[in-house]
C-alpha cells in the first residue's frame, strides 16, 4: 500500500462581469493534461528491456528516431532507471490522444497515464501582466512548509500576490498497487479542496483593447475608475505568454524565457519604470501656481507674453544667457492658463515656473504621491523620484539652479513619475483631491457556493485640501486640450466621449530625432459626467514621437469601448438625448 497526495485545483479567475461560476467565463481556469510513462516494473527496471520498449513504442506511432533520441541519450538514461526515476514518453496530451494509443494492446500494457494540472490563460499575453503565471516551486520557494514540490504555485502578477487564496487545500488517497504496478484498490482519506476563485476588477472587453491599441509599442495603458480605484485594464508591452510559461514543453519554455528577457517583457512599465512625466506634469505646476495664488499674484486668467522662447538671464558674468524655446517654436503672443493648458506652451510654463519657484511644485509633488508606491495589489510596484535642492547638492555637488526649476516646470530635468503614479495625480483632480488606492482584486469567492470570502472596498490613501476654483479652471483646460487644443485632431471627434486630457512629449537622452522622444496621453471621460462615470486612462509609449501622436490615438480606442455608441456617454447620443427632452418638455 502507498499513500500520496490529492493536489487541489486552483482558484479561477474572473473578470468585473461576474455573475455566477457556472455562466460566467473565466479568465483564468484549469485542465488537466496527460503524460505517458513506462511502467518500469513490468521490465523489472532493466535497462536493455527498456530501452528496446521505448524505440518499439516510438516505431508502432511512427514517431521519428529525431523526436526521442534524447530520451535514451547516456549517463542520464541509465541513471533515470537506477534512481526509479519515470521515463516520459510523451508530454501533455489530450484524452483523445491516449485514446488512439490504447488501441495497441501491446503497447497499453507497458505503459501509465499520469495526470497533472494545467493552467489555461484564455487573454494570454493580454493580460500576462495582471495574471503573472504559476511553476514548479524553487528550493527557496520550497522552505515554506506549506509549499509541496509537486505544486503549481504563484511566480508572478495575481497568481503570486494570491497565492495563498488561490492554492487550495491537498487531498490525501492510499493505493494497493500489484506487481506489475498497477491499481487494484484505492481509498480516499481526504479529498482535495480547490482554491478559491477571483473576480477582478478588470473589465475584459476594455483588457482586449488596450492590448490591440498598444501591441505595436513598447509602453503601457492602464484604465481606472477614478470615483473607487478600480483598474479596469491595465497591458505592458512588450510581454509573455503565461501559456508558454506554465506549460510543460521545457525546450518551448526555455526559448520564449530568453526572448521575455532579451526584450524585457517581465518588466510591467505601468508600476516598474519610470520616466519623466514631460507636458503632462504642466497640469500640477498650474495647479500648484493656483494654490499659491495668494504669494504670486497669480490666477487662470494671468496673462503672459509668450514668443517662440523664453531667455534666463545669468547671474555670473562668464556664464551665457539660457534660452529655453516653446516646443513647436511659435509665437503666441499673450495667452492665459487656460490656453497654455490648451497648446500645452512651455514658454508660458517656463514663466510661472520661475515666478513660483521650484518649492511649491516640489511640495505638490509629494503631497500628489510621485515619490511614492500606489501600493496597487500587485508586486514589483516601484516609487517615483522627486528631487530636492539637498539631493542635487549631495549626489552632484551643486545648488539647485533657476535652470533646473525651468526644466521641471515642464516635467523635464530630475524628476521621474511612473505611469500609475501620474494616473493618480489625475485621479485627485478628478475627486476634489482624493486619491484613491488602486486595486485589481474585487471578490474572493468559495469555489463551491459563490460566498464572498473577502471583498475589496475603496480606500481613501490621500486628500490634498484644494480650492474648488483651482480644480474648475484645471479641468477647463485640460477640456480644451481635445476641445481646441494638441489633441483635437485625435480625440474630438464624432462618436467619442466629450473627452478631456493632457498630451506629453518626453525628451529622452537618446537625440537626433523626434521619435527620440516619449509619448503621453493622460485623460478622462466623460468630461460633462459625474465622476462616478467616469474612466480615467493613461498611456504612455517609449519613443513614441510625442502624445497627440504616439499615444492619444491608443486612448481614443479605449475610450470607444468604455462608451460605445448608445451608452447616452457618447456626444452623438447626448445630443439626441437633449432633443428628446427639449421635445418633452415643449
Amino acid at each position: 500500500r502507498k499513500s500520496e497526495s490529492l493536489p487541489a485545483a486552483r482558484g479561477l479567475i474572473f473578470d468585473r462581469n461576474f455573475h455566477s461560476k457556472e455562466v460566467s467565463i473565466p479568465l483564468v481556469s484549469n485542465s488537466i493534461s496527460f503524460d505517458v510513462i513506462v511502467n518500469s516494473s513490468t521490465f523489472k527496471h532493466n535497462r536493455n528491456n527498456i530501452k528496446s520498449f521505448v524505440e518499439y513504442f516510438y516505431s508502432v506511432l511512427g514517431i521519428p528516431r529525431d523526436y526521442y533520441k534524447g530520451i535514451l541519450a547516456e549517463p542520464k538514461f541509465s541513471r533515470r532507471i537506477r534512481s526509479r526515476k519515470p521515463i516520459i514518453l510523451l508530454r501533455d496530451i489530450t484524452r483523445e490522444q491516449h485514446e488512439r494509443i490504447s488501441v495497441f494492446d501491446n503497447l497499453t500494457k507497458k505503459i501509465l497515464l499520469v495526470s497533472s494540472p494545467r493552467r489555461i490563460y484564455h487573454l494570454g499575453p493580454a493580460l500576462a501582466h495582471v495574471t503573472g503565471y504559476v511553476g514548479k516551486p524553487t528550493k527557496k520557494e520550497l522552505n515554506n512548509p506549506e509549499i509541496k514540490p509537486y505544486q503549481l504555485i504563484g511566480k508572478a502578477g495575481l497568481e503570486k500576490q494570491y497565492d495563498n487564496f488561490l492554492r487550495g487545500s491537498d487531498g490525501f488517497r492510499i493505493q494497493k498497487k500489484n506487481s506489475i504496478g498497477l491499481v487494484e484498490d484505492e481509498k480516499i482519506i481526504e479529498d482535495a479542496k480547490m482554491g478559491n476563485n477571483l473576480v477582478l476588477t478588470i473589465d475584459k472587453k476594455m483588457q482586449l483593447s488596450a492590448y490591440k491599441a498598444l501591441r505595436r509599442y513598447r509602453g503601457t495603458v492602464i484604465a481606472i475608475k477614478p470615483a473607487t480605484g478600480e483598474v479596469l485594464a491595465m497591458v505592458s508591452n512588450p510581454g509573455y505568454d503565461p501559456n508558454v510559461l506554465s506549460g510543460k514543453n521545457r525546450k518551448r519554455r526555455s526559448r520564449h524565457y530568453k526572448d521575455i528577457i532579451k526584450y524585457g517583457g517581465f518588466l510591467n512599465i505601468a508600476l516598474q519604470s519610470k520616466f519623466p512625466p514631460a507636458s503632462t506634469f504642466k497640469t500640477l505646476v498650474a495647479l500648484a501656481a493656483l494654490e499659491s495664488d495668494h504669494k504670486i499674484d497669480f490666477n487662470a486668467g494671468s496673462r503672459f507674453y509668450c514668443g517662440k522662447s523664453f531667455t534666463l538671464k545669468s547671474t555670473y558674468g562668464s556664464v551665457p544667457d539660457q534660452i529655453f524655446y516653446n516646443w513647436d517654436k511659435k509665437n503666441y503672443g499673450e495667452i492665459n492658463l487656460i490656453q497654455a493648458i490648451q497648446h500645452s506652451n512651455s514658454v508660458y510654463f517656463y514663466q510661472l515656473g520661475y515666478k513660483l519657484g521650484s518649492e511649491p511644485i516640489l511640495t505638490y509633488s509629494r503631497l500628489f504621491g510621485l515619490d511614492k508606491k500606489t501600493y496597487i495589489d500587485l508586486p514589483g510596484e516601484i516609487e517615483g523620484f522627486v528631487p530636492s535642492s539637498d539631493w542635487k547638492k549631495r549626489v552632484y555637488g551643486n545648488k539647485w539652479f533657476d535652470g533646473d526649476t525651468i526644466n521641471l516646470s515642464i516635467g523635464q530635468g530630475f524628476i521621474s513619475v511612473t505611469p500609475i503614479g501620474m494616473a493618480m495625480f489625475y485621479m485627485a483632480i478628478l475627486n476634489n483631491g482624493k486619491i484613491y488606492q488602486p486595486f485589481v482584486l474585487s471578490e474572493v469567492r468559495d469555489p463551491e457556493n459563490d460566498t464572498i470570502i473577502h471583498r475589496t472596498n475603496p480606500r481613501i490613501i490621500r486628500d490634498i485640501p484644494l480650492k474648488a476654483s483651482t480644480i474648475a479652471s484645471v479641468k477647463k483646460g485640460l477640456r480644451m486640450v481635445v476641445k481646441m487644443g494638441t489633441a483635437s485632431s485625435i480625440l474630438n471627434k464624432p462618436g467619442l466621449p466629450e473627452i478631456s486630457g493632457k498630451t506629453g512629449t518626453a525628451q529622452t537622452r537618446r537625440r537626433g530625432s523626434s521619435s527620440s522622444n516619449h509619448a503621453w496621453f493622460i485623460g478622462y471621460a466623460p468630461s460633462n459626467a459625474p465622476v462616478e462615470e467616469q474612466v480615467l486612462v493613461a498611456v504612455f509609449v517609449e519613443f513614441g514621437v510625442g502624445g497627440a501622436v504616439g499615444a492619444a490615438p491608443i486612448a481614443r480606442e479605449i475610450f470607444r469601448v468604455a462608451f460605445p455608441p448608445g451608452s447616452f456617454h457618447n456626444k452623438e447620443d447626448r445630443k439626441v438625448e437633449e432633443a428628446i427632452n427639449e421635445e418633452l418638455i415643449e
